[in-house]
């Protein structure tokens, strides 16, 4: 059996920061505290969130304990598995499938998938309320799973990881398109398959691959997502994900929902499914996020973030808070020294794009209106760029967000994703505190709040009537309106006083 790692100052540097940066950090710096090339050797997760919560940082959670015990489990299995060997007998295996063909059909002539004689560790699947700690155990297993060298594991949200296999897609269609010409469109081999041939490069990349915030929104990803995860686990890679949505109900509603059902199937069988309060008690329910920021609930005293700011009723799309203006220009003046930006700034972004802008100081700082960012046609690449280029974003004249306009909220949301991600600051003024931000949070409500420029409420209306979406696009507005509680509840995070100390203190002199 493999053996743990003792405790040591490595713990220390296992923090609870969410962004990619912190975590490739937090590796680098938990490598050089001790001997992690030994592949056998590991930090039993439940034994680094004890530390973590006897060291102060974080508060002791009965839900979550649970949760990092299993992982553990986990982590030893991970120790003892060669994905490599899997591969390569993978290979050998396929190999000789295709040579009997004549005697494949005969059980006795059948060759041995390595999977049984070499079993795949059953990867992890953890759901449950926002900011109950899903991003938490995620990161904190991904980043003390040491006996996976760093470039055989990847940690990425969910976005990206779309926006990856997209890319990697669209770039091998255009190979193949010069390669064989238009006919390769009709040929349904799996050898010009571009979903399979892309889950095979990435298998051969990453024994581990780590999901934040799994969803399934639409017909065209859940095809994609049912071919590509069915190889990823045929060739053996392990898979830890966080959602917000039982399997049960990932993609529910949407349309012919019936191809997405294996998926499902395969995904059970794979992960171990988890449920963060499995016990039904829901008052053990906590939104750390939210008591990290210090904000009340609602109907409390302190409805906002130290950074999100309240602009006038009506006051329109013309109206700059005074405090988003005094923030952007005190970090202008505090880094007058570096270089001005008298031109505007043309972002690169994937797909061969790039976006323009003009309200910016060096790589410090970027202002914009709701407007530039969430009407027009901008997408998760837009936002991941913007976000992984400025240490601060601010945000100004963001309006109620409804069901009736869903692309706007989609955009926002996505936004808020991607800074979150990156570990930006966030200031934001808007009509409202962000609990009364996204209006419409229950779909499962037959009453649908309409949009800012509309008064009162419709009852016992279908919420695909009040939004004008056919059936087929409910299971998007479904997952639409789980997303407006994780997005509530970031935006509490990123505007507060703590997490704006946290990461740049230092440039606020």
């Amino acid at each position: 059996m493999p053996s743990a790692k003792p405790m040591t100052d490595v713990l220390h540097t296992l923090c609870m920061h969410r962004s990619t940066s912190t975590t490739s950090s937090v590796v680098e710096n938990a490598r050089a505290h001790g001997n992690c090339n030994d592949r056998r050797h590991f930090i039993p997760l439940d034994q680094v969130y004890e530390q973590q919560v006897s060291s102060g940082v974080l508060l002791f959670d009965r839900l979550q304990q649970r949760a990092a015990k299993k992982l553990s489990r986990l982590q030893a299995a991970l120790s003892e598995y060669d994905h490599d060997t899997f591969l390569e007998q993978l290979k050998v295996y396929e190999q000789e499938y295709e040579i009997n063909v004549v005697d494949k059909l005969q059980t006795a002539n059948r060759p041995h998938h390595p999977s049984d004689t070499m079993p795949i560790p059953r990867g992890f699947y953890i759901h449950g309320n926002v900011g109950t700690g899903k991003s938490l155990l995620l990161n904190n297993f991904y980043n003390s799973s040491f006996t996976l060298a760093p470039d055989k594991k990847r940690r990425i949200h969910f976005h990206s990881f779309l926006q990856d296999i997209h890319q990697r897609i669209h770039d091998l269609n255009k190979q193949l398109l010069q390669q064989y010409g238009r006919s390769f469109h009709v040929d349904t081999s799996k050898q010009r398959n571009p979903i399979i041939h892309v889950a095979k490069q990435l298998a051969d990349e990453v024994t581990l691959l780590c999901i934040d915030e799994f969803q399934v929104t639409d017909i065209a990803d859940a095809m994609i997502l049912s071919q590509f995860f069915g190889e990823l686990w045929k060739r053996g890679v392990v898979v830890v994900a966080t959602s917000n949505r039982h399997p049960q109900k990932l993609y529910e509603g949407g349309l012919n929902r019936g191809y997405f059902l294996p998926f499902i199937e395969l995904l059970q069988k794979y992960c171990l499914v988890h449920h963060l309060g499995d016990d039904g008690s829901s008052s053990e329910m906590k939104d750390y996020r939210r008591i990290r920021s210090g904000v009340d609930m609602p109907d409390g005293d302190n409805q906002c973030g130290d950074y999100f700011y309240l602009t006038q009723e009506g006051s329109g799309q013309q109206n700059t808070s005074h405090e988003t203006d005094q923030l952007f220009r005190s970090f202008q003046n505090q880094h007058s020294q570096t270089t001005s930006n008298n031109q505007p700034l043309n972002l690169v972004v994937k797909f061969q794009r790039n976006i323009s802008i003009s309200r910016y100081h060096s790589n410090v700082i970027a202002r914009f209106t709701f407007d530039e960012l969430c009407t027009t046609e901008l997408g998760s690449s837009d936002y991941h760029a913007i976000a992984n280029h400025f240490k601060i974003v601010l945000i100004e004249n963001v309006p109620r967000l409804t069901l009736k306009y869903p692309d706007r909220a989609r955009r926002f949301i996505a936004l808020v994703d991607e800074l979150y991600e990156a570990g930006c600051c966030l200031a934001c003024s808007a009509i409202d505190i962000p609990d009364r931000l996204f209006v419409g949070k229950s779909v499962q409500s037959d009453i649908v709040t309409e949009s800012e420029e509309t008064s009162g409420v419709l009852h016992g209306i279908d919420v695909a009537q009040v939004i004008g979406d056919p059936v087929s696009e409910m299971a998007s507005v479904k997952e639409l309106s789980f997303a407006f509680g994780r997005a509530t509840s970031r935006l509490l995070e990123m505007c507060s006083k703590t997490w704006w100390d946290e990461r740049i203190g230092h440039l606020q002199g």
